[in-house]
């Protein structure tokens, strides 16, 4: 394969040859708006650290999470409150 920082960058490349991207599209295929968005810049994060910017990269994840986490528990609380 033929790298290119653009369309095929060396740090979504997974040791299987398949990239980042593809699976970022099986997982959020389905998923709407926010969480797709979110869900796939965990999974972004996460396969390029160790490639490209280490403990900055999960770091980064973590934010991720983070919203996904609180998107979740606000979600819960509109529930439990509804009358």
């Amino acid at each position: 394969m033929i790298y290119d920082n653009v369309k095929h960058p060396k740090h979504y490349l997974l040791s299987d040859g398949t990239e980042v991207k593809d699976h970022i599209n099986s997982i959020v295929g389905d998923m709407l708006g926010r969480s797709a968005w979110k869900v796939a810049n965990v999974i972004k994060y996460v396969a390029r650290a160790d490639k490209k910017n280490g403990l900055e990269d999960l770091k980064k994840c973590r934010e991720y999470v983070d919203m996904l986490i609180a998107d979740k528990e606000t979600a819960n609380d509109t529930k439990v409150h509804r009358v």
